[in-house]
């Protein structure tokens, strides 16, 4: 996740191949729960945003076009407002310019859908687990079972600091305990600087896969805990 959310090839794959329909829905809840549940100026963005992907975004081409015009009208705004807004959405990096407007062309954005992600991701749990699982690749939860194991497997937990990593291993251990002992129990917290928490690995190896494979579950994991992170990094011990 060089500086946010990066989904896999995979997911990017489904935003315009088969089974795209489900990932654009549950692009639009994140949206949506953001805008019921984040701050006041994020949340107006992404409700705007929903409109302009729900009314005018290509998924084939994976860019949306609209006057300043047509997105005033739609927001119930002014052009001079709705000009503002487009520019804060470029500002977060949620939408870039991918054809500048011409005379008798108007301007084409693109959505970046990692960001969207990695910004929305602090609320996806107020959808509901099985979303939050969904959107990260973990593991739903199961229903209660009577059947009593025989040994529960030891779990080594990191201890706890001011960075969150302690609480997030234990619910990333509750979600996957097979997974967590063989990616993420070696993880050991080098702590936060400038909103990005450092995680050391013990090989190379290790820390190319995590971060391959299990970043956006680690950063999900993480944030509800500890809201200034933005990002994680995984570095060799």
């Amino acid at each position: 996740m060089q500086g946010g959310y990066q989904p896999h090839s995979a997911d990017r794959q489904k935003l315009v191949g088969p089974g795209s329909s489900a990932l654009k829905y549950d692009v639009l809840t994140a949206l949506l729960v953001t805008a019921a549940q984040g701050d006041v100026v994020d949340g107006r963005l992404a409700l705007r945003l929903s409109l302009l992907i729900t009314a005018r975004f290509n998924w084939r081409a994976g860019t949306f076009t609209v006057g300043l015009r047509e997105m005033a009208r739609m927001w119930g705004v002014t052009e001079r407002t709705a000009k503002r807004e487009i520019a804060a959405m470029r500002a977060r990096h949620w939408v870039t310019l991918a054809v500048p407007a011409a005379r008798g062309r108007v301007a084409a954005y693109r959505i970046e859908f990692p960001v969207i992600l990695r910004t929305t991701m602090p609320h996806w749990e107020a959808v509901g687990p099985d979303f939050a699982a969904r959107m990260t690749g973990a593991p739903e939860s199961e229903a209660p079972s009577n059947v009593i194991p025989l040994q529960r497997p030891e779990r080594s937990l990191p201890e706890a600091d001011d960075t969150g990593w302690s609480e997030a291993a234990t619910t990333l251990s509750l979600q996957d305990p097979a997974v967590y002992e063989a990616w993420f129990a070696p993880l050991q917290s080098l702590g936060i600087e400038g909103g990005v928490l450092s995680l050391a690995a013990p090989s190379r190896f290790v820390a190319g896969y995590v971060t391959e494979h299990y970043k956006s579950r680690l950063l999900a994991a993480v944030l509800p805990v500890n809201k200034g992170i933005r990002d994680i990094q995984i570095t060799v011990a």
